[in-house]
């Protein structure tokens, strides 16, 4: 592993079971394991790398002495990862069947993207779309006030 292997930001996820999530990684989203490394208890997993969808994805279970703690035990998460891909459809049907919840159904979103948003089984929150139409900027605005107009 190398600096250039990774991205200047890349993604850390706490999880209460990492070999519930790296199933759930594999099956909803199609991940490669790439690195995994076992906790000095022998139990816990100190380090895994995933790829998906070419951007590494890293995760680790609580470690609750150290303040690392997973949603599910906070109580919920301040943070939306975007997942982009071919099918958002088919990606986010998969999730579901993996164990994700819908918290927004795939649906033809404002802005140009076929969109949705799920939790998966470890707390995190995903937003998978798929790029439909690339509006112009006024047509974006314009669109955007229609949709705020109906949040009202």
């Amino acid at each position: 592993m190398t600096l250039t292997d990774f991205p200047p930001i890349t993604v850390q996820l706490i999880v209460a079971d990492a070999d519930a999530a790296v199933r759930f990684y594999r099956e909803a989203f199609g991940a490669d394991e790439l690195v995994r490394n076992p906790a000095a208890d022998g139990k816990r997993v100190l380090h895994c790398e995933l790829l998906v969808h070419g951007t590494r994805l890293l995760l680790h279970d609580e470690f609750p002495e150290q303040g690392h703690l997973a949603p599910t035990s906070l109580g919920g998460t301040s943070v939306t990862m975007h997942l982009y891909v071919a099918d958002a459809d088919a990606v986010f049907e998969r999730a579901v069947e993996a164990g994700a919840t819908v918290e927004l159904p795939v649906q033809d979103a404002f802005w140009g993207d076929r969109y949705g948003i799920l939790r998966d089984p470890a707390g995190h929150r995903w937003s998978v779309a798929t790029p439909r139409e690339d509006p112009a900027p006024s047509e974006l605005r314009a669109q955007a006030d229609a949709y705020n107009a109906g949040q009202g």
